[in-house]
């Protein structure tokens, strides 16, 4: 499961948000539509958590502990659907 330190080192990179080299759990970040997409694809390369971002609740995307409370969500519903077999198209 990925951690919070985690998530901050990814948002930290200057193709993200820029200026962030201390970024706290709960201070205030907005992502506009490229910096998503870049956090998108570091997310998948680096740690193989994909997000739809039409499906995504963008709401939790406000801080560092906003993105992981969702990021863990993400991954707890996607690991509960493979051990059931299924997918997640299911």
């Amino acid at each position: 499961m990925i951690t919070i330190d985690q998530v901050r080192g990814l948002l930290c990179r200057p193709e993200i948000v820029p200026g962030t080299e201390a970024l706290g759990d709960d201070t205030p970040i907005t992502l506009d539509s490229l910096a998503l997409v870049w956090f998108q694809h570091v997310l998948e390369e680096e740690h193989g958590i994909s997000i739809d971002p039409y499906g995504a609740d963008l709401d939790h995307f406000d801080s560092v502990r906003g993105i992981h409370t969702y990021l863990r969500s993400v991954e707890a519903v996607t690991t509960t659907t493979h051990r059931k077999g299924g997918t997640d198209a299911d």
